[in-house]
């Protein structure tokens, strides 16, 4: 009884709140410095990173737009970096399978300001809460689209690369460049940048880095290469330098057709390809002064015993030489007077285009039998050659920019969709028949006029990529290595130096 009696009146005695009389200003006494988040200093911060960041890469002027601006935070909360930081962390750490270094995409900074932030880790100096919000923040967007851009275009514009390696002229004013680039590519802007900032408000930046991969199997065979302990420097700087150019995003790409035709001019090779079947030979180049440029193109029809219209660079050089011109049987093509003797070409007329040399076609043409002819801005073309012999040669580079070939004839035939008997027989025929009685067996008069061919349309029109790979791989898909010919790799690689 005694003890019911005492908690009754316990429960009948008035509890104090020690807590009833606080106000907000006794809250405010329990706030921590490095913890509190000031939005204006967080702008201020920002303001300051990009005041700071030199970075010369097409991309970084946009991240430095988009802060400079004072654009809403696009990676950190009031409930700070969630999954989406993860992901890109993640994923810049096997970065370096792909030739990114660390440093580039600051990885070791934003795996430590996650941590930071993440365990409450904080100072009153560089690593307080404003600091390490607008630090985080910047580099991961900076990291984000550094690393998408690149896989996406490459480090570097192709065009800014080769057409400003081969001086053409240069007087005290300026200098003026050989064009040999001229591949259509995708170039980065505003409308990537765009895309690219949706998918992180969306929460598809794992989606974004899987879709901006190059697809190619090269480029695929050359990441395998890159991983192999034992590479010296200069076999990894090789690797990357043809690894920047898989990430070329080319508007026109062979892995879009069955039926297309790669030359590949450090192998000295041409590759016709028609689905799972390939027809590889031999080509001969353009030498290191008239290289052969770089282009996607369509190859529309095929010409028999072409005549060869001398280029000026040529032409000038033999216009006063008729007995040489003679016996390899050219000709003067006036614009006004028609055709002419050799004995009447005039240098002055020859160089301001009034008149033009021709050799005849046939057996003994410097084009050979046959020519393959698409649309280019450089006047080239594919074509037999009447000097079969620099085949046996490892080093092909012989030409004035046009691409010779090794086996025309069975070229010929796979650029036919319809590979008729009959047809083919006849451009057997014509492509040997001795058409002017010079040079083989027979004479003209034997020939049997109305079974030659002189053009044939390609329908469809098969298309052309003129390449530049010194790391490709053969028939079995073994990556071979090839001569820097043109030197194009030096200056890929004295570019991309800074970011690797």
């Amino acid at each position: 009884m005694l003890f019911l009696a005492s908690i009754l009146v316990a429960c009948q005695e008035e509890k104090v709140n020690p807590n009833s009389n606080l106000t907000l200003d006794v809250f405010s006494t329990l706030k921590t410095p490095a913890y509190f988040v000031n939005t204006t200093h967080v702008v201020e911060q920002l303001d300051e990173l990009v005041r700071q960041d030199k970075g010369a890469l097409p991309i970084d002027r946009y991240v430095r737009s988009y802060y400079g601006n004072h654009n809403p935070l696009l990676w950190i909360d009031y409930h700070g970096a969630d999954h989406r930081a993860d992901s890109l962390l993640a994923w810049i750490e096997g970065a370096e399978r792909e030739g990114f270094s660390g440093k580039m995409l600051r990885r070791k900074q934003i795996a430590d300001d996650l941590h930071r932030l993440r365990t409450l880790n904080l100072d009153d100096a560089d690593n307080d809460i404003n600091h390490l919000t607008a630090r985080l923040e910047y580099n991961l967007t900076r990291a984000f689209l550094r690393y998408c851009s690149v896989e996406q275009y490459g480090f570097l514009r192709p065009a800014d690369v080769y057409n400003r390696i081969c001086v053409k002229d240069s007087d005290s004013v300026r200098v003026t460049y050989q064009r040999v680039f001229d591949i259509p590519v995708e170039q980065l802007g505003e409308s990537f940048f765009h895309r690219a900032l949706d998918k992180i408000s969306h929460d598809s930046v794992a989606v974004f880095l899987r879709e901006v991969q190059p697809k190619s199997q090269l480029y695929a065979l050359l990441c395998d290469r890159l991983a192999i302990d034992t590479l010296t420097r200069e076999q990894r700087l090789l690797t990357l330098c043809n690894m920047e150019r898989c990430r070329w995003r080319e508007k026109e790409k062979a892995e879009r057709y069955k039926k297309y035709v790669v030359v590949n001019i450090p192998a000295f090779k041409l590759y016709a390809v028609d689905g799972d079947s390939t027809l590889e030979m031999r080509v001969g180049c353009g030498t290191v002064k008239t290289k052969t440029p770089l282009l996607t193109s369509k190859i529309m029809r095929m010409d028999i015993n072409p005549q060869w219209i001398l280029p000026k660079s040529i032409a000038k050089g033999i216009v006063h030489s008729t007995g040489y011109m003679h016996r390899n049987h050219m000709f003067v093509a006036d614009r006004k007077l028609g055709r002419l003797d050799a004995s009447q070409a005039s240098y002055t007329k020859i160089m301001n285009g009034e008149q033009h040399i021709v050799q005849e076609g046939g057996p003994g043409n410097s084009l050979g039998r046959i020519i393959f002819r698409f649309e280019n801005n450089f006047s080239v073309f594919l074509h037999d050659t009447n000097s079969p012999g620099f085949f046996t040669r490892d080093s092909r580079a012989v030409s004035h920019g046009c691409v010779r070939i090794q086996r025309p004839f069975d070229f010929a035939v796979f650029l036919l969709a319809d590979k008729d008997a009959d047809l083919v027989e006849r451009l057997r025929y014509s492509m040997t028949a001795n058409i002017n009685g010079r040079g083989e067996e027979g004479s003209k008069d034997s020939v049997d006029r109305s079974r030659l061919v002189h053009q044939l349309k390609v329908e469809p029109e098969v298309p052309l990529f003129i390449t530049y790979y010194t790391l490709y791989p053969d028939a079995d898909g073994t990556l071979r290595q090839y001569p820097d010919v043109y030197g194009y790799d030096k200056a890929i690689i004295r570019q991309l130096t800074p970011y690797i």
